[in-house]
């Protein structure tokens, strides 16, 4: 009996030791990620063999610069405003389906569906898909649209794109990173480079 009272007392000294000891503000708990089956949809959806290239100039457009900085801690996560959706999108390397989807707030089954297109298909680069303009992201289905929390900072890996570090994030639009980046033509990044993801 002795020793479970010195266990307890104990353990409640460690807990207000712990407790007392905090300084930090608590941050906010994401909840939301994507299920496994999810995962296992935007990994059959990427073009086999892929090799990555950098974005098309026409689809990007020039670095506006920010006039000042703020605090990242301190900055409050804004949800991504839904994009104009185009009449139709051509597929660079890199993108599949659920990508286009998830960042023009698309139902992806009736995504899917407008191209005649499964599950199982992988469309190839430079398939032109028929967007449709009705119809947003289901999350009770398929989760969040953003796959990776943002803003975030990223380390660009060999073979990067900004289109392929939008679909990484999900709700991202390439343009945007290049805008928050102040990237110039030809919008190439240096392998190891910090980039903010807004």
């Amino acid at each position: 009996m002795k020793r479970i009272f010195n266990a307890l007392s104990v353990a409640s000294i460690l807990m207000l030791l712990l407790a007392s000891g905090c300084q930090m503000k608590a941050s906010r708990v994401s909840t939301a990620r994507p299920t496994p089956a999810v995962l296992t949809l935007l990994d059959e959806q990427k073009p086999a063999g892929a090799k990555p290239t950098a974005a098309p100039k026409a689809a990007v457009p020039k670095a506006v610069s920010s006039s000042s900085e703020s605090d990242e801690d301190d900055e409050e996560v804004e949800p991504t405003p839904d994009l104009h959706r185009p009449e139709t999108y051509s597929l660079n390397k890199g993108e599949w389906p659920f990508c286009i989807a998830r960042r023009y707030n698309l139902n992806p089954i009736d995504l899917l569906s407008a191209n005649g297109l499964s599950l199982e298909s992988k469309p190839d680069v430079g398939f032109v898909l028929k967007i449709p303009q009705t119809g947003e992201w289901p999350e009770s289905r398929f989760g969040h649209r953003y796959i990776r929390e943002h803003p975030a900072m990223y380390e660009v890996h060999a073979g990067d794109t900004f289109n392929i570090i939008a679909c990484r994030y999900g709700d991202v639009d390439p343009s945007a990173i290049v805008e928050a980046n102040e990237i110039p033509e030809p919008y190439d990044v240096p392998v190891g480079r910090i980039i903010r993801i807004p």
